[in-house]
């Protein structure tokens, strides 16, 4: 009789909000922070196969670009002793969080912040490591929709994976997986926030008497339902949103089982960004007044350099029939929705905001449709991500394939 595999797990949780003003990213605000609306957190979600540690982490904040978040990845792999690729960043997405680089108020000092806390976070949680079941289940939070002319499609599925301890069936930690923005406070708010990811948060672990991770998915074109075009809402739509998720998440349900089989890797797929001739350029700049955006083409081109080169990472958590696969982009929910066809598993999510920030991801159809991701956002991200230009038109068809294979081939298939 095959033995099986003895796994443990452990959870942490860490406040991350700062105690001074910072710029909030995610809108153009031109003062910085003047208070804390909701406070911010880091969780760690560990666990122990022999040997072999994973990291599934969740944090309060628009996201990292991919070098600072490689940076925090390593640091907590240190801790840890692990491979980078056995450490997952998600994050909550957030746009009244700080902006952790030098372009921003205390954005250096705020990212050594982070860096201390994660790692501390991460300690705690090495402590606590008990063997654990898991069960998986699937239900749908409405509380999205797509903002995109003539689009109505939206990747509800709210996925919920309960880890409990083996022996007392007690919750080490329940966490869940949605697609939708966290943008509902306007852009006059001058207030850090988690958004209603950390109001909804709050009130379920109020509710389990245990904690509770929130990540986020392929929301790349999904708003909160009753925010206006931009995502942005009133309070009244604010407590409704975290109110529907709330009641969502508690009508689900788990059987918890023996974990069979967990496993944490990465897969890297080489993307290109066609850039704009130097004519293209003068003439966006002149209506979009993005000068800075035409200067760093004009340079790029003085370069040589007509096609930018980026390497996208799919990072895979498998653990028993399930997966969380987080790539560093905001993808359209049309691409996770077609990994989870190809694969024909609801279980199968994939999830932007991972491991870092490369800007829009779009469906090849609605790339062809262009629009603000396409069009406008790169001139003003490219401060963060260097990307000066969109992603080519077949990028998620290729992100689909790379996805969808890397789960056959961990079941043989």
């Amino acid at each position: 009789m095959e033995k099986l595999m003895k796994v443990y797990a452990a959870f942490s949780q860490i406040d991350i909000t700062p105690e001074y003003p910072v710029s909030l990213i995610g809108r153009y605000r031109e003062k910085p922070s003047q208070g804390v609306l909701h406070r911010l957190f880091a969780q760690i979600l560990l666990f122990q196969r022999d040997e072999e540690i994973f990291c599934l982490a969740a944090v309060d904040s628009l996201s990292l670009n991919v070098p600072l978040a490689s940076i925090v990845r390593s640091k907590i792999a240190d801790v840890l002793g692990t491979e980078v690729s056995h450490v997952m960043l998600n994050f909550s997405h957030t746009h009244s969080a700080p902006d952790p680089t030098p372009l921003g108020v205390n954005g250096e000092k705020y990212f050594s912040f982070l860096c201390t806390q994660l790692q501390s976070c991460v300690e705690t949680a090495k402590l606590g490591l008990r063997p654990c079941k898991v069960g998986w289940t699937l239900g749908h939070a409405n509380i999205g929709e797509n903002r995109r002319a003539g689009c109505t499609i939206t990747d509800n599925r709210l996925g919920g994976l309960m880890v409990a301890y083996a022996d007392t069936g007690k919750p080490i930690a329940l966490v869940v997986r949605i697609s939708a923005h966290p943008n509902i406070l306007p852009g006059e708010n001058l207030n850090i926030s988690s958004d209603f990811v950390g109001a909804a948060r709050e009130e379920l672990q109020s509710y389990y008497g245990s904690p509770v991770m929130i990540l986020q998915g392929a929301a790349g074109n999904i708003r909160a339902r009753g925010t206006n075009q931009v995502g942005e809402g009133s309070e009244e739509v604010f407590t409704s949103i975290a109110s529907m998720l709330v009641e969502d998440v508690k009508k689900l349900h788990f059987v918890l089982g023996e974990v069979e089989d967990i496993r944490m890797f990465s897969e890297k797929m080489d993307c290109f960004s066609d850039l704009p001739t130097l004519e293209e350029a003068e003439k966006i700049a002149q209506k979009t007044g993005a000068q800075g955006w035409r200067d760093a083409v004009a340079a790029s081109r003085e370069k040589g350099i007509v096609t930018q080169e980026f390497q996208i990472e799919a990072n895979f958590l498998k653990l028993n029939g399930g997966c969380f696969c987080g790539v560093p982009s905001e993808i359209f929910c049309e691409i996770a929705l077609e990994v989870q066809r190809y694969t024909g598993n609801p279980f199968f999510f994939l999830n932007g905001y991972t491991n870092g920030y490369t800007g829009y991801l779009p469906s090849q159809e609605e790339w062809h449709k262009g629009g603000y991701e396409m069009e406008l956002s790169y001139l003003f991200d490219y401060m963060y991500t260097e990307r000066l230009a969109h992603y080519c038109p077949e990028t998620a068809d290729r992100l689909v394939e790379l996805a969808a294979e890397g789960w056959q081939r961990m079941n043989g298939e």
